[in-house]
C-alpha cells in the first residue's frame, strides 16, 4: 500500500509542477538591476565592436564577427546579449530604442553612481527627449568617457569619446534592468 500511495503522490507532484509550467520561456520572471558584472562585460564588448571597425547603420544590430554595422540602441542590446551568456539573466526585450530603453528598462541613477557599462541617454542639447544611448566608461577630469555607435562629423560606427559633464546632451544615467 505504501508503494502505491508513493506512487500516486509522486506522479499527483509531478503533474502540478509540471501543470506550473515554470521554464525560461515564462512569465513568471524576475526583474532586477543589472550586476556590476554584467555591465562591465557588456563594456568590454562594446570595446570589440570598436576594434572590429564596425560601421553606424540605423536599425543595425549585427553580430560581432559578421559584416558589422550597429546603430546605438543595437550596440547596447548587442553588447548585454553577449555579456549575459551563460548566466540565468536575460534583457526584458531583444530589440529596444534609446527611448525605450529609457522609459521602460532602467533605472535612472546619478551620475556619482554609475558604473562601467551602465547606460547614458543623451539627445539634442535643447530637448529633453532621448534620441541616443552610450555606454559608460568612466568619469575624469570633468568628462563623461563612454562608447557608443554614431554617424556624425569624422565619426561613422562605434567609438570610444567623451563630453563635459555638465554637457546638456546627456539626459539622463541609468543601470539597464534585466529579468532572470
Amino acid at each position: 500500500m505504501k508503494c502505491k500511495f508513493s506512487f500516486f503522490l509522486c506522479a499527483f507532484l509531478f503533474s502540478l509542477f509540471a501543470s506550473c509550467n515554470i521554464d525560461d520561456n515564462s512569465d513568471l520572471k524576475i526583474v532586477v538591476d543589472c550586476p556590476a558584472e554584467i555591465a562591465a562585460r557588456a563594456f568590454r564588448f562594446a570595446e570589440l565592436y570598436e576594434d572590429s571597425e564596425t560601421i553606424y547603420e540605423w536599425g543595425g544590430q549585427s553580430p560581432l564577427r559578421s559584416a558589422i554595422a550597429i546603430d546605438c540602441s543595437g550596440l547596447v542590446v548587442m553588447c548585454y546579449k553577449y555579456a549575459m551568456v551563460d548566466t540565468k539573466y536575460s534583457l526584458l526585450l531583444s530589440d529596444m530604442s534609446a527611448n525605450y530603453m529609457y522609459e521602460n528598462t532602467a533605472s535612472i541613477v546619478p551620475l556619482e553612481k554609475m558604473r562601467q557599462g551602465d547606460l547614458i541617454f543623451m539627445g539634442e542639447g535643447d530637448s529633453q527627449k532621448v534620441t541616443h544611448i552610450a555606454l559608460f566608461d568612466c568619469e575624469k577630469d570633468g568628462n563623461v568617457y563612454f562608447i557608443d555607435s554614431t554617424e556624425k562629423e569624422n565619426i561613422s560606427g562605434v567609438s570610444h569619446r567623451s563630453y563635459k559633464s555638465g554637457d546638456k546632451r546627456f539626459k539622463a544615467f541609468g543601470v539597464m534592468k534585466l529579468q532572470y
